[in-house]
């Protein structure tokens, strides 16, 4: 007999289309299923993309055919397939939950919800929840809230962070006069960069140079590189990643950060911001330091004290390397959330 057909709606907004191609390229490790893909592209427009998203996946679903169960990333596209729950065991896979996300809303633009939409927004979701036959969450601030924000039970959410392919990004060759710390982020106020650079050239300048890869016209200047249109995954910018000695992103709001388990991956000590899951990606003192938001002067420290010791940074690099082979290699994660699918979707 052969293995029961399941459906993979995937949205595919920013690191989301990373996690959708590096499941595809793992599907191998499926065993006792056969994923069927149904990417849900997305759609700028006046409507809400939770209500465009979630018609386009109610669309994907209905001509999908017969399939034994769902698996949706992310919750976003979730809320108009709901009553397909009743026919099928589904998985939910979220890297921020709305609850999550609230005081994120300013950050990216977005008015703050006032306290009826708020409350009716989570009944909505607890609704939804409740139906669900498990969830993946990148993080453990995901689960939490999934638990403490929707009543979801503890055994139904599984831990499964999204991985990256450990091939593409490796150590190289570190052997320059000064240091140069690396900073990726396309949104580049919301990912802190604005004030990496004034942190730069207050404490840091003429110690160490600064290579900036953004969509943002960032002018070039003593001491601070910038490289712009650098697709994911290329050729150029994995040589960064495998050239450059610290890695930085003081974000302001973030769910989760493919980038830092890149730098991960390259053998890069971090410094990052305290915000959504990041937190759980960087052990404080052993592959990085962890500082809050908007704390220039944390910043400022913590990148000093990795640009004045070769010996810390790579001591703090191997642990990096190992860190991301035993948590973040994409295969062993899909995988692992493959055998969570069959687990919860055949019985």
């Amino acid at each position: 007999m052969s293995n029961p057909d399941i459906a993979f709606l995937m949205e595919q907004t920013l690191g989301s289309v990373t996690h959708y191609l590096n499941l595809r390229k793992a599907e191998d490790t499926a065993t006792g299923i056969t994923p069927k893909w149904l990417p849900v592209e997305f759609r700028h427009g006046k409507v809400p993309w939770a209500v465009t998203g979630s018609l386009l996946a109610r669309k994907a679903l209905a001509h999908a055919g017969k399939v034994s169960g769902c698996f949706i990333h992310t919750t976003t596209i979730a809320l108009l397939v709901v009553d397909s729950f009743r026919r099928m065991p589904t998985i939910l896979s979220s890297d921020g939950t709305p609850a999550n996300k609230r005081e994120m809303r300013t950050t990216y633009g977005l008015d703050p919800e006032s306290r009826l939409g708020r409350n009716a927004k989570a009944a909505v979701y607890r609704g939804v929840f409740g139906r669900a036959a498990g969830f993946v969450a990148w993080s453990n601030w995901t689960r939490a809230s999934f638990i403490e924000d929707y009543g979801c039970r503890e055994e139904d959410v599984e831990v499964i962070p999204p991985g990256i392919d450990l091939d593409q990004f490796t150590p190289g060759a570190r052997d320059h006069e000064i240091p140069r710390i690396l900073f990726v982020g396309g949104d580049f106020l919301r990912k802190g960069g604005d004030m990496l650079i004034d942190v730069f050239r207050k404490r840091l300048k003429g110690k160490a140079e600064l290579v900036l890869v953004t969509q943002a016209e960032i002018p070039e200047e003593p001491g601070i590189f910038v490289h712009r249109n650098l697709g994911a995954n290329s050729p150029k910018l994995r040589e960064l990643y495998a050239n450059c000695d610290v890695f930085t992103l003081p974000t302001r709001a973030d769910c989760y950060s493919l980038v830092c388990m890149e730098a991960l991956a390259a053998g890069m000590p971090l410094v990052a911001t305290r915000v959504g899951g990041i937190p759980d990606m960087i052990r404080e003192g052993e592959t990085g330091h962890l500082v809050d938001r908007d704390d220039a002067g944390a910043l400022g420290d913590a990148l000093e004290s990795l640009v004045s010791s070769r010996e810390k940074r790579v001591e703090m690099g191997r642990k990096c390397r190992a860190e991301a082979l035993r948590r973040f290699d994409a295969r062993t994660n899909a995988h692992r959330l493959f055998e969570f699918v069959r687990q919860r979707c055949i019985r």
